[in-house]
């Protein structure tokens, strides 16, 4: 019977909202024969979870909660609850449906204060449609269907910090070899960032040491922490590679800059307030890989990812400054020029500058226009493929085949609509030629060169002697 039910979402492909926002759909309901059920009941949940058990000292993952084990823990967090009876309920008597399909439809809002969705090893924030159907005498059969959810972080209302550029410095001495430190500084573009776009990493090594360091590593880490509240409070964390770029290395008593770029997979954006169960937050890490005796300097500085991009004016604007015509000539030339009684006959007259106004006495700046920040293309929502997760119920009283959900986020294609970051010059690939076309070419190169060599040869001097 759970290959007979259908969850769709409506004019949303992909099950993907923001908070505030309301979830609609419909459950279809396909029987092939005759069924005796006493009710089928639709849950939409929304809720955090972590769990985990002590094993040797270390934390490992796991599915069921027991209770009363001292090394078990688990921490949870509610934000929906909805349960809605399509038809009975658990103590109505049993009815039977005859074949056929039935569609019911649901709705149900998203509160304000829900964080956004996220999978991770020891927990999890997960957003479900459950429809389960109550049998008699049989367990209940049950069919989930994941939803992602979006809390909007715009990067322009966080933080005014994240516009900045940041940077960082490491050292790191080497006292049982009796060497000098190996210093790293790193510079970022700035500390916020979105899904799709490409961040600039400007690393400053000068390795003084007596030892080669063989190559400079840049990864973006995503950050978990979760917290358990049950039987005590325990923290646990893990840290996901999200992208990882290598440079060359840096030989013994000499300094080398490294610039290189790594696009922000899709993922979830920094959550650090929302839930009191999981935290996701950002790092990105460089670390200058020495040889096995040596420990390795590393850099750590911490960004934010949102799902709104930073807006950047273009070249020609200021923030605070309205857009000037490019046509417009510089006013104190040009009233020199009308007191002088001098016309300029280059200078014209258009549509645009008649409209133009200046601003009246006593303002200092021109009104900011709307049109000052430019219409991005709309975003895709791609999958976190390491998010995909088994979402099926772990219940022993019911019956559920396994269902995989994987949820999506918004990527946005910014550094192709605006000016990319300054990256460095790629290199030319050299195009190999063939034996017969290199002939060829030498031969015909043989032949001008002789003809040039001729015609020199029989071009009399126009001087007579």
């Amino acid at each position: 019977m759970s290959n007979n039910c259908q969850i769709t979402f409506d004019q949303n492909e992909h099950g993907t909202y923001f908070t505030g926002q309301v979830v609609t759909g419909k459950v279809i309901v396909n029987l092939n024969k005759t069924k005796k059920l006493r009710g089928i009941k639709l849950q939409i949940s929304g809720y955090a979870q972590a769990q985990w058990r002590r094993k040797h000292g270390r934390a490992v993952p796991t599915n069921q909660y027991r209770p009363g084990r001292k090394r078990y823990f688990m921490g949870r967090e509610d934000y929906i609850a909805s349960t809605t009876y399509l038809m009975g309920s658990e103590q109505a008597p049993t009815t039977t449906i005859e074949a056929g399909t039935y569609t019911y439809t649901f709705a149900c809002p998203i509160p304000s204060h829900c964080p956004s969705s996220f999978e991770g090893i020891y927990g999890h924030i997960r957003y479900l449609a459950k429809v389960m159907f109550i049998r008699p005498g049989a367990s209940n059969r049950t069919t989930n269907v994941g939803f992602t959810v979006l809390k909007l972080l715009d990067l322009n209302q966080e933080n005014k910090m994240l516009r900045e550029p940041a940077s960082s410095e490491g050292m790191e001495y080497f006292c049982f070899m009796q060497t000098k430190p190996v210093h790293i500084k790193v510079t970022l573009q700035q500390q916020g960032y979105v899904p799709g776009q490409f961040m600039l990493v400007h690393a400053d090594v000068r390795n003084d040491s007596s030892s080669d360091c063989r190559k400079l590593m840049i990864m973006l880490y995503l950050h978990a922490t979760y917290t358990s509240d049950m039987p005590t409070m325990q923290i646990v964390s893990e840290k996901i590679l999200l992208a990882k770029r290598e440079s060359g290395g840096v030989l013994h008593n000499c300094q080398k800059s490294f610039t290189e770029t790594l696009r922000i997979p899709a993922t979830a954006p920094t959550c650090e307030h929302l839930s009191k169960v999981v935290r996701v937050s950002y790092e990105v890490r460089i670390v200058a890989v020495m040889n096995w005796l040596m420990a390795n300097p590393k850099v750590i500085i911490p960004i934010t990812i949102g799902n709104v991009p930073l807006v950047t004016a273009e070249p020609s604007t200021t923030v605070g400054v309205a857009a000037v015509p490019r046509d417009l000539p510089c006013t104190s030339a040009r009233a020199m020029e009308l007191a002088a009684g001098v016309n300029n006959p280059s200078y014209e007259l258009t549509e645009e500058l008649e409209d133009y106004e200046l601003p009246e006495d006593g303002d200092d700046e021109f009104e900011i226009g709307d049109d000052l920040a430019p219409e991005l293309p709309p975003p895709t929502y791609e999958q976190a493929m390491f998010m995909t997760a088994d979402i099926a119920d772990t219940d022993a009283n019911t019956v559920s085949e396994a269902a995989r959900f994987t949820p999506r986020y918004p990527v946005f294609d910014v550094d192709t609509f605006q000016s990319p970051p300054p990256n460095p010059p790629q290199k030319r690939r050299r195009r190999r030629r063939h034996r017969g076309e290199h002939r060829t070419t030498d031969k015909k190169q043989l032949a001008q060169d002789q003809s040039s060599v001729d015609e020199k040869q029989f071009v009399e001097s126009p001087v007579e002697i």
